[in-house]
């Protein structure tokens, strides 16, 4: 922010907000036209360099960055009946008090809104911004294509090549995991956030290679590659530490039955088998969680990236043109998306678009 927005904030008063996530709201009154309100708005977000995350003719939100470009608020302007505007401001992380500083955002975005629009008129440039936004915001100008792009020859779906690699990297992980337990400290946490990322990671391109996106399926997937990760971490301790000590007559029950009466020291604090117990649990509810949605971001993009950018521009202009689904699949079947999987799919990837959209403004 610059120096002079810094000093249109410094005179605004600060009304402090107690909540678990603080958030403040207060209206004004505006004399400009109805249809350049929301244009405006953009304009004064553009200007505080808050990213906008959602827009419509009647409301606009965006999110404030802090240090470190951490997102710390979100700003939500709405317009009212007779040139009232709503201005709510929310922090995003629960903080319980907000210092004033939900207050302070609405006081600027107020300040900059009416300074502008004093401006603006004067010099014409409120009736620019008018035109601009209809225009982005219309299909006028839309050519409808002759043709589409044909659709790319993906593979079938293939479970069980799924499965197969879900399990290889189980197995692979659990070995690397047991190695670096048993070689160096362990660090509760930090393996498990590791080990759900890169679960999630390296599952989500044999996916990809699989073509299978049935998320219901992958998520009982991913619970039985934790599982097996598990298993075979605990396992593989177990032969590295016979291996080291000598000890080939001890059987792996007879080991997990020791794990279990040594229990989990933290320091000097022994939690017994209950703490080892809940240290198990952690480490595979914890990254399952990671991996879920690790595999959820990478095939929500898998899909869209299958269907051509400009099949999806059009697909979207004939729902905007308020087509229902059998006329928008009566469209692409003219030209060439005739297959109903085909059509499918280009909706599937309208959800995830939308879906992301949504995430956005969370």
């Amino acid at each position: 922010m610059n120096i002079e927005l810094e000093n249109l904030q410094s005179t605004i008063k600060r009304k402090y907000s107690f909540k678990y996530k603080p958030e403040f709201s207060e209206s004004f009154k505006t004399d400009i036209k109805d249809n350049q309100i929301i244009p405006l708005t953009i304009e004064v977000f553009e200007k505080l360099e808050w990213p906008i995350v959602f827009r419509d003719n009647k409301s606009v939100e965006a999110k404030r960055k802090g240090d470190w470009n951490k997102l710390t608020e979100k700003i939500t302007i709405t317009k009212k009946a007779s040139g009232r505007i709503e201005v709510h401001s929310k922090t995003i992380e629960g903080n319980f008090i907000d210092f004033g500083k939900n207050s302070k955002r609405t006081g600027l975005f107020i300040i900059l809104f009416q300074k502008l629009a004093k401006e603006y008129q004067e010099s014409g440039k409120l009736s620019e911004l008018e035109t601009e936004f209809e225009k982005e915001n219309s299909w006028a100008d839309y050519e409808i294509p002759s043709e589409l792009p044909k659709p790319k020859e993906f593979g079938k779906p293939n479970l069980v090549l799924s499965i197969i690699g879900g399990l290889i990297i189980a197995i692979l992980f659990g070995i690397l995991i047991a190695f670096l337990t048993t070689k160096f400290t362990y660090f509760i946490g930090i393996y498990e956030f590791a080990i759900g990322i890169g679960i999630g990671y390296f599952f989500g391109q044999v996916l990809k290679k699989t073509n299978y996106i049935e998320f219901r399926s992958i998520q009982f997937i991913i619970g039985g590659i934790v599982i097996v990760m598990f298993i075979t971490n605990l396992f593989t301790q177990y032969q590295l530490i016979i291996a080291e000590n000598n000890i080939s007559e001890l059987s792996f029950f007879e080991f997990m039955k020791l794990r279990f009466e040594g229990g989990l020291t933290i320091k000097d604090l022994n939690t017994g088998w209950i703490g080892l117990t809940l240290s198990w649990v952690f480490q595979m509810v914890f990254p399952y969680f990671l991996a879920v949605g690790k595999v959820a971001g990478i095939t929500a993009n898998y899909i869209i990236e299958k269907i051509p950018e400009k099949v999806l521009e059009y697909t979207i202009y004939l729902f905007e043109m308020e087509k229902s689904e059998s006329e928008v699949r009566a469209e692409l079947a003219q030209k060439g998306w005739n297959k109903k999987s085909d059509q499918d799919n280009v909706f599937k990837a309208i959800v995830e678009i939308s879906g992301f959209h949504q995430m956005n403004r969370e």
